[in-house]
């Protein structure tokens, strides 16, 4: 066996005492143990946006429960479909250990399947054989059947590795629907449904939404102005890019121009470009994504990553015409990566907070009284959704 012991996960996230501590003093102490439960768990719905291109809510709920998927309308507002989330049949232990990386063990808790590159390293196996699969901690997070033989890990790139039979969770394999082969759907988190809208994007608009891929706010764009904006979607990852423009294949989304670099690469090659509305929604400590097990976020990757994230955010500037919107969203809680940038774009470049529609979240923690009143938060033991932190503002004239 490959960890010395491995055990259910606690029933809170672990969070390093670094961050422990961080927190405590953010939302005090009972609170950050509330925050930690509700981390822990993926929430009691998992949530699907309805492509209006081509469906309505009501349509898509007909088509998935022809297909025997239970699904409710969870805000029409959004166009957004829920699906009930179920805590699975207790996770088997079996002899055989597969070690996976905390991204991928993350999903398996949700019933995704364990490919390649979330391998960090497992026993002997042969196809066909049960596996458990663990964390970086030993906490079983599913049970499986492999796909293939241990022995061909080493060159093996690419690939289904595990079919998870047992999750900690379960949920429907939407890849298999109709309903997804069709383009009916995109699965997106309600919190993050909101930062789209909250744009505002109009047809016949040049719009930039910088660190787009894996795609849902850019997809949710184009969906809004029904594929008539002039829209470029910027990521440095190009097989994240390959991705996201196979999933706007399937939504068929036409309107999007992807470029693969860094914010500053394509700030250079399109200095030309007067965009009426930008969205930055940067690579960020991601302390609101769940279910989570542990968290070891430190407070130097929180400011660096704050840093990195204001270099975006000038960028994002140079490039938004005079009265033109920029809306910024994270995944994350911290102040620094949120209410802290927000101040610097006030205080450097003179932007000012606009109002948010929709807004079903609550205010900032640090700042002004305007400040606090325009930005919006999202908690997960408030709101039983991913962690998240929205803010809409203008350039001024």
């Amino acid at each position: 066996m490959l960890i010395n012991s491995i055990s259910y996960p606690p029933n809170t996230a672990q969070f390093s005492e670094e961050l422990r501590l961080y927190l405590t003093e953010l939302f005090g102490a009972t609170r950050s143990h509330q925050l930690g439960i509700s981390l822990r768990q993926p929430g009691s719905f998992f949530y699907l946006r309805a492509n209006t291109l081509r469906t309505t809510t009501k349509e898509l709920i007909a088509q998935l429960q022809a297909e025997n998927v239970s699904a409710i309308i969870a805000d029409p507002e959004l166009k957004a479909v829920a699906l009930p989330i179920h805590p699975g049949a207790p996770v088997p232990k079996h002899n055989k250990i597969v070690v996976a990386d905390k991204a991928s063990s993350e999903n398996v808790l949700l019933g995704s399947h364990l490919y390649r590159p979330g391998i960090v390293r497992a026993d002997r196996f042969s196809e066909g054989d049960d596996v458990t699969i663990v964390n970086p901690r030993g906490y079983i997070v599913g049970s499986g059947i492999v796909q293939t033989n241990s022995s061909q890990l080493p060159t093996q790139k690419h690939g289904l590795v595990v079919k998870i039979t047992d999750p900690f969770y379960s949920l429907p394999s939407l890849a298999d629907l109709i309903a997804y082969q069709e383009g009916l759907f995109y699965s997106q988190s309600l919190s993050a449904m909101l930062v789209a809208p909250i744009l505002d994007p109009q047809r016949g608009e040049t719009i930039i939404d910088f660190c787009a891929a894996p795609g849902g706010k850019s997809t949710h764009i184009a969906q809004l102005t029904k594929n008539q904006c002039h829209l470029f979607s910027v990521d440095r990852s190009e097989k994240r890019l390959e991705r996201m423009m196979a999933e706007s294949e399937r939504l068929g989304i036409t309107c999007i121009t992807p470029f693969v670099g860094r914010a500053k690469e394509f700030v250079v090659e399109h200095a030309h470009v007067q965009a009426d509305r930008v969205l930055v929604d940067p690579p960020c400590t991601a302390l609101g994504v769940r279910p989570k097990l542990y968290d070891e976020t430190t407070m130097t990757r929180i400011q660096s990553t704050a840093s990195y994230q204001r270099m975006i955010l000038e960028s994002a500037e140079t490039l938004l015409r005079p009265g033109g919107v920029l809306v910024y969203s994270t995944c994350t809680l911290t102040v620094e990566e949120n209410e802290h940038n927000i101040q610097y774009l006030i205080d450097s470049q003179g932007f000012r907070l606009e109002s948010q529609t929709p807004y079903k979240g609550m205010q900032g923690l640090v700042g002004s009284p305007l400040l606090k009143q325009y930005v919006q938060r999202i908690y997960p033991d408030l709101h039983d959704l991913p962690g998240y932190f929205i803010a809409k503002l203008r350039k001024p004239e």
